[in-house]
């Protein structure tokens, strides 16, 4: 009690000094006593900090329920405890359903008493301070959360020959993890003007289009990280749009996040432009593997060299590579929350059991093929809450 401020508002003399008295035994030394309503406004306005108000209702200016309300609705971040000289239960009652922390009649309020409703009623305050927070941070991060769902695809667009599925599972509210499917018109040559939406473009251009595929991983995962994805998902789908080679596309982005990120943070990410004329994948990756599953069952992880973005400012990408895709082949492009998922004795549930799924349902939907590799990590750890955000884009080619 002894850094504790508190006002005093009370206009019966002998019991200011009274009160004044036992509080001073308790410890509480900074506490300032008024006489009437205006007054306690008046220097509660100009006062840098007070704890706790120990209120009398019947004042000069003011009487009853009302001395209370005019003060709480005012400085509601100040716990008052209401100290009277009406031994009124019901008015008790309802002066602490109105927001007083406490209703102390005066024959009662000796020294123990009094300490005892000040510290609660400062600790209530503190306690409703933080859930007040929690609840106003909860919807903040629901927002968060929404705006991010949204920049993701909300539908997958139909490409020819291919069959797509995808899902995504932050750990947090929002997540790092990010993929995305960007139509580029071939007519593109660094003209912005040309970008549309998928959503807006016509039949023939959606026939026409090279298709921007990419998925990332923030390191680490939450708040913070959702702020770089959100960065990073629009420098590339900015620069898809001006820029034809992926390993360009990549050296801009890694400028772009290296200016974001904090020492230590980083992204990895894979990026790559399929062709649906003759089914090739021309791709770059920033230290983000992907697989590819062949008709035949085979799995192989293509080559890349590249390392994850905004590590070194300077790193100059090179697209790593061009793949030839037949019916029948897979693309599966995953972060590693998904594979590094653990059972309960710590065992991952690794890469070779994701494309063994595959294998296994390959003459499936692609939708319902990622349904059976979230069903397997769902017997296997016990939830599809990881201790990283998971994220799965599927790529089948068809006829």
């Amino acid at each position: 009690m002894h850094n504790t401020s508190l006002l005093l508002v009370e206009d019966n003399i002998l019991d200011a000094r009274l009160i004044t008295s036992r509080l001073q035994k308790i410890g509480c030394h900074t506490l300032t006593h008024v006489g009437s309503l205006q007054q306690a406004v008046d220097w509660l306005n100009t006062a840098r900090h007070v704890d706790v108000i120990v209120l009398d209702l019947t004042l000069p200016d003011s009487l009853g329920l009302h001395t209370f309300q005019y003060l709480h609705q005012r400085f509601a971040h100040i716990p008052i405890v209401i100290l009277s000289g009406r031994n009124d239960q019901d008015l008790a009652v309802k002066a602490v359903s109105l927001g007083a922390q406490d209703y102390v009649f005066k024959s009662e309020a000796s020294s123990c008493v009094l300490l005892r409703s000040i510290r609660y009623a400062i600790e209530r305050m503190r306690l409703l301070k933080i859930e007040t927070d929690m609840i106003k941070m909860d919807r903040d991060l629901e927002f968060a959360r929404e705006i991010q769902r949204h920049l993701l695809p909300q539908t997958l667009p139909e490409i020819a020959g291919v069959d797509m599925a995808s899902t995504y599972i932050p750990a947090n509210w929002t997540g790092g993890d990010f993929f995305d499917v960007i139509p580029i018109s071939r007519q593109a040559k660094c003209n912005h003007d040309l970008w549309q939406p998928a959503q807006q473009m016509c039949e023939e251009d959606k026939n026409n289009s090279i298709w921007g595929l990419t998925i990332a991983d923030v390191s680490s995962h939450g708040f913070a990280p959702s702020l770089i994805m959100v960065d990073t998902r629009r420098v590339l789908r900015t620069c898809s749009h001006i820029l034809q080679d992926p390993g360009e596309i990549l050296t801009f982005a890694n400028r772009a996040v290296n200016e974001v990120t904090l020492e230590g943070q980083f992204v990895t990410l894979c990026y790559g432009r399929y062709d649906p004329l003759d089914r090739t994948l021309e791709y770059c990756s920033a230290g983000h593997p992907f697989w590819v599953i062949d008709a035949e069952g085979t799995v192989s992880m293509p080559e890349y060299a590249g390392t994850a973005l905004g590590l070194l400012p300077d790193f100059q990408y090179a697209t790593d590579g061009k793949l030839q895709l037949n019916v029948g082949d897979f693309l599966v492009v995953v972060t590693d929350g998904l594979y590094e998922c653990r059972s309960d004795e710590g065992e991952f549930f690794g890469i070779d059991r994701v494309c063994e799924i595959i294998k296994q349902h390959r003459e499936k939907p692609s939708k319902e093929i990622v349904k059976q590799i979230l069903k397997a990590i769902y017997r296997f750890s016990g939830s599809l809450r990881s201790e990283d955000d998971i994220t799965i884009l599927l790529i089948k080619m068809v006829e």
